[in-house]
């Protein structure tokens, strides 16, 4: 009877490491499933990394070759200004002389001695 008793103790035992050895061999299968979405969820991202990387590598030469049109842009509009702005000082020095001009040929031009009344055309108001 003894030898019953440790025999079924024995078959209980090889139950439950049978059981034991069907869960893990689940888990284990899981395990390797979700490892290989994994790799492929790597492969992905390292994809997805390359394209950035090389979209950023474009996009860092174009805001390049940007800035440096831009900076030669910026460079040609101040030469311009400043070209712009000699020429209006100019402007001014000739309407200036113009001006003075003007006032010596309407002093000239009026009659020495007498004044000039409104209905005339002398007076502005």
């Amino acid at each position: 009877m003894t030898m019953l008793i440790l025999e079924l103790a024995l078959v209980v035992l090889l139950l439950i490491a049978c059981a034991m050895g069907f869960v893990l061999n689940r888990r284990l299968h899981q395990l390797r499933r979700d490892q290989t979405n994994l790799l492929q969820s790597i492969e992905t991202f390292d994809a997805a990394t390359r394209r950035a990387e090389t979209t950023l590598a474009a996009i860092k030469a174009r805001g390049d070759t940007l800035d440096g049109a831009l900076g030669r842009t910026v460079s040609r509009a101040n030469f311009l200004m400043d070209e712009l702005s000699v020429m209006v000082s100019a402007g001014d020095k000739i309407a200036d002389r113009i001006e003075h001009v003007m006032a010596d040929v309407r002093s000239v031009g009026r009659p020495v001695g007498r004044g000039l009344s409104a209905d005339q055309g002398g007076g502005h108001g």
